[in-house]
């Protein structure tokens, strides 16, 4: 075969992948740039968010501080109650006692009452007689060893 009839075989370029690098880094750089819009849109999201919540964040704090104040208040008057229960148990004890002296009272004052029941209501003195004739002095004879006389 001749020159003239063998086809002609073009040198084939060997390409490089060049293209794909740049594509893989083009996209990369893109979804970079998106994740980094989302971010600053969900950053921004939140920071309206939490200024809008900052009225109950305060109105939870302050409950907070009340439920508190009020624990410590109920604390406190429970103690007081506990205090008073145990007083009151005490004055209950002392009060049967003085229950107990006071019918004990009671029966001697009923002995008393029967006894003078007894007695009559009136009483007759005797009668003194005053007689109106003088009377004498004693006479005395004593002599002391007194000076003067």
């Amino acid at each position: 075969m001749t020159e003239a009839l063998r086809p002609r075989v073009k040198a084939v370029e060997v390409r490089r992948p060049l293209h794909l690098a740049v594509t893989v880094g083009l996209s990369a750089g893109a979804y970079a740039a998106a994740l980094a819009g989302v971010t600053a849109l969900q950053s921004s999201s939140e920071q309206a968010l939490a200024a809008n919540h900052a009225p109950t964040l305060e109105a939870i704090d302050t409950l907070r501080a009340e439920h508190d104040r009020l624990e410590a208040r109920l604390t406190a008057a429970g103690a007081a109650y506990d205090a008073a229960a145990a007083a009151y148990g005490e004055l209950t004890g002392g009060l049967g006692q003085f229950e107990q002296g006071l019918g004990a009272l009671a029966a001697q004052v009923t002995k008393v009452e029967g006894s003078a029941m007894s007695l009559p209501t009136s009483v007759r003195l005797p009668s003194v007689s005053r007689s109106s004739g003088s009377t004498s002095r004693p006479a005395t004879n004593a002599t002391t060893g007194a000076s003067g006389g």
